[in-house]
């Protein structure tokens, strides 16, 4: 990558970062671009160089949750392996991946109803693909007799829904280190589908 891109690329990453804060700070209505350009101490025309508008942050940040989150569940199901190794991949690498972005995926959450109709579509079939990748691999698991599940898609939205939701109630240098709160979601998950405790 030439100097001039790497520099292009870090330049909105920083106002994606920014974005992303403030957003969560103070939600998507509550910040102005003007704001945004304050935090990064630069003018509005240096944001609209490298982002349309306050609409195409918000779908940025959307659109790096669901492929980040397809990569996890696409990486397991790539992995040699059991399902049920499998499984315990996808569980570690999303538990990871929501404590280290735990800002964007609480604006992901919280800010939906302001995401653009034209970009909705686009949104929810990658989320759709997710779900159905999960449940794939859970579909998989059942099939080799490693788990006993008898409604495939409700345990896929238990799993999703568990891990997720660790953005409302993680904090750092808590009670349990990260990789100790990793190793506690690969247990429940398997627990869902019914893997037997070792």
């Amino acid at each position: 990558m030439a100097i001039r891109d790497e520099l292009r690329t870090f330049k909105k990453e920083r106002i994606l970062q920014e974005a992303t804060n403030l957003f969560y700070e103070r939600g998507y209505r509550g910040t102005s671009l003007d704001a945004i350009a304050e935090r990064l101490s630069v003018t509005k025309p240096f944001i609209y160089h490298h982002y349309r508008n306050k609409d195409a942050l918000l779908v940025e940040i959307y659109m790096r949750v669901v492929r980040n989150s397809l990569a996890c569940v696409q990486t397991a199901r790539s992995t040699a392996g059991t399902a049920t190794g499998k499984l315990r991949r996808f569980a570690r690498d999303y538990t990871r991946l929501v404590i280290a972005e735990q800002r964007v995926v609480s604006v992901f959450f919280r800010e939906e109803s302001n995401i653009p109709e034209e970009y909705r579509q686009e949104i929810n079939d990658l989320k759709g693909e997710f779900d159905q990748e999960l449940s794939d691999l859970l579909a998989e698991g059942v099939e080799a007799g490693e788990f006993r599940i008898s409604d495939v898609r409700l345990a896929t939205l238990a799993i999703v829904g568990m891990i997720s939701w660790m953005y409302t109630w993680y904090r750092p240098h808590g009670r349990l280190a990260d990789d100790e709160i990793s190793g506690r979601m690969v247990e429940f998950a398997e627990r869902v589908v019914g893997v037997p405790e070792s």
